[in-house]
């Protein structure tokens, strides 16, 4: 018989391999976009009211079962919850259509949030994924409430051979949408040479997001490019073209009437 108190007790170590596994096979430059203030502001330090249809007297019951945390200082505050944790009490919410019981939910939360190797959480990690790398994943839960994250190809490869037992599967990035409603997730914007360049990635995340209120693109010093919406490049051949080969003299995200992110070539 399978011993749940020992399996839970030996899964840290089993999960903090899988993200080790993981991290050494994504590279450099999202390693560091993960870790850093732009990837930070825009999921962990962004705040907003509940965007999860539920009702006041589940989320309190959820916050005292710790199946919903947030920060001590934003407790009794209108805007307290940040975009992981708006997108986990989605998931937490279809995962109970499942029947999934609060332990359970505690459980699996545990195993998003709380197994880290560095700075690295699995779920954020697997929420830039989504976002950056055009590789969508099943968020996977055994009916012993164990996580794990497969590629959709990798999924129905492992359904074809028989290797899954029973699950409940999420489409992950349907709910990381929901928290970015404007997104160009969808567009490759065909940004070449990724791999070693932070600043690459992070203006990628912010194409695809769409997650501004306005961009300033500088070709020169008397041509300067206005974008609203990301989508806008794919009408605009010779500004995508500017951006994909990186001939452009700086860019200006204006991320809100408080806060921009600048990046000089």
């Amino acid at each position: 018989m399978l011993d749940i108190k020992k399996l839970k007790s030996i899964n840290p170590k089993l999960q903090k391999q899988v993200i080790i596994d993981e991290i050494s096979n994504t590279y450099i430059a999202f390693l560091e976009f993960a870790g850093n203030d732009v990837s930070s502001y825009s999921l962990n330090n962004t705040k907003t009211g509940i965007t999860a249809n539920i009702s006041s007297r589940t989320l309190t019951r959820w916050l005292q079962q710790e199946v919903v945390i947030i920060d001590g200082i934003d407790k009794g505050k209108n805007k307290r919850f940040n975009r992981l944790e708006n997108i986990w009490i989605k998931i937490a919410i279809e995962l109970r259509k499942f029947g999934v019981p609060l332990e359970g939910l505690k459980y699996i939360r545990t195993q998003l949030f709380d197994y880290t190797v560095g700075e690295f959480s699995m779920f954020k990690f697997q929420v830039l994924h989504n976002i950056l790398l055009e590789k969508p994943k099943y968020l996977i839960i055994s009916d012993e409430h164990e996580v794990g994250f497969y590629t959709y190809k990798n999924y129905a490869s492992n359904v074809e051979k028989g290797f899954l037992f029973s699950h409940i599967n999420i489409r992950f990035i349907d709910f990381i949408k929901e928290e970015f409603p404007n997104n160009n997730i969808h567009i490759d914007f065909g940004i070449t040479n990724i791999i070693y360049d932070v600043e690459k990635v992070s203006l990628l995340f912010y194409l695809k997001t769409n997650d501004f209120q306005e961009m300033h693109i500088t070709l020169s010093d008397e041509d300067t490019r206005l974008l609203y919406n990301s989508s806008e490049l794919m009408k605009n051949d010779n500004l995508l073209s500017a951006i994909q080969k990186w001939e452009f003299d700086s860019i200006k995200i204006q991320i809100n009437d408080e806060t921009e992110f600048i990046i000089e070539n």
